[in-house]
């Protein structure tokens, strides 16, 4: 506790500070520059009504909490989490989806302390998450062991967000197509990008915060290293996936079935990227596959499983970059057309985009046919000690890292 009433202040302290310097820098004074400190003010207001009226109603409000973000998106308030590439459109709620996730878990459990709010309003946990339901302080440990362990992190982060991720967004025109061929190589392309985006961004923000003296969990999990769709879930994301598993999950199997429980799961979570019919058929398209998985798993046909993955995962990030429903429902049918669009759109891709993809396909790759290799199969990234990676790593990093190759953004920092 003595860390959350100090510690975390100065963090939140140091976090704010380097952003003003970069600030002043830019000579930018507007309401947008002043978004990050939002979050501290709407922090107070919730602990406050929360101790002050609503402690006897903790579960209620945990639910209304984790749900705000799916009202402002339904009356256009805040922008819907599709992954494209759009600013936020009220800064005064920006971070809203991570830090009223972050109450929400934490007045459900009713662990929640006043002190909560220095780690909810980081401005480096907003980003793009993760949400810290858990979290502790290591400042113990000698700064020079935490740089040790934690810059690997921090340089494979920044690799997979700017050396892989960002040369992949002149690809994003394909979006316009409802050309099979060019919907499908689109699902992947855009997987890929949404992967080493936000795992990106999670490692980078791991790391430093790890180097500063706190501990979060990973978000990622080598998720490409699964075999099964329910694998795959368990290693995407996994802040959200704790979040969704204790407000929802845990519910409504004890009182109704499992089945039930996944839907409501999935569907919840759809709706925490933005009220769309898209997200509610990814959900539910997600949900399906989940359970039908898991009828697989039971009856040890895993190759199948494994079949059933491959497909759900391009599909559904299909649906899931599609907010145009007249478009989606074109795109869902894969009629095959003259692949000649396709080609001359590649001709004015950069080189440099098709290394990254290259790269990034040659990535999971490894994750996935190296997933039994004594490196990968914790699946924490543990390669990252081996000297010979981190060589590699600095060297794809000094000879392309300074390329200026597509929009750099963060996939969940719309809103």
């Amino acid at each position: 506790m003595k860390f959350i009433q100090n510690g975390a202040l100065r963090l939140y302290l140091l976090s704010v500070s380097i952003y003003f310097v970069w600030v002043i820098t830019q000579w930018e004074f507007t309401l947008e520059t002043l978004k990050i400190l939002f979050p501290l003010f709407f922090s107070f207001i919730i602990i406050f009504f929360y101790k002050t009226y609503l402690e006897k109603f903790n579960k209620v409000f945990a639910y209304f909490l984790f749900f705000s973000i799916s009202l402002t998106s339904l009356f256009g308030i805040t922008n819907v989490m599709d992954g494209s590439y759009a600013l936020s459109t009220n800064p005064i709620l920006y971070g809203l989806a991570f830090y009223s996730a972050f109450f929400a878990f934490h007045i459900y459990k009713k662990a929640i302390d006043r002190k909560f709010i220095w780690i909810a309003s980081n401005p480096i946990l907003l980003i793009t998450g993760p949400i810290a339901f858990t979290f502790k302080s290591i400042s113990y440990i000698k700064i020079k062991k935490r740089v040790s362990y934690y810059f690997p992190f921090l340089l494979i982060g920044i690799v997979f967000f700017k050396v892989i991720a960002t040369p992949l967004t002149p690809f994003f025109d394909l979006i316009n197509s409802t050309n099979a061929i060019e919907v499908l190589v689109f699902g992947i392309i855009f997987e890929l990008f949404v992967y080493f985006n936000f795992c990106g961004l999670s490692l980078v923000i791991y790391s430093i915060l790890g180097i500063l003296g706190l501990k979060i969990p990973l978000n990622f999990k080598q998720p490409f290293s699964s075999r099964n769709i329910v694998d795959y879930w368990r290693g995407w994301h996994r802040s959200l996936s704790h979040v969704l598993k204790n407000l929802f999950y845990l519910p409504v199997r004890k009182k109704y079935s499992i089945n039930l429980a996944i839907f409501i799961v999935f569907l919840s979570s759809a709706l925490w990227h933005g009220v769309s019919v898209n997200f509610i058929l990814w959900g539910a398209f997600h949900a399906l596959c989940f359970i039908f998985s898991v009828k697989l798993l039971k009856k040890d046909l895993k190759l199948f499983s494994l079949f059933l993955m491959v497909p759900a995962i391009i599909v559904g990030r299909i649906i899931f970059s599609e907010t145009d429903l007249d478009r989606l429902i074109l795109k869902l049918s894969f009629s095959i057309n003259s692949p000649t669009e396709i080609i001359n759109l590649f001709k004015n891709i950069p080189t440099l985009s098709f290394l990254s993809l290259l790269f990034g396909t040659l990535w999971v790759g490894l994750e996935f046919f190296l997933k039994d290799y004594r490196f990968f199969r914790e699946r924490s990234y543990k390669f990252l000690r081996i000297p010979n990676v981190q060589i590699c790593l600095m060297i794809i990093f000094v000879l392309l890292v300074g390329s200026q190759t597509g929009i750099e953004y963060a996939v969940y920092n719309q809103r």
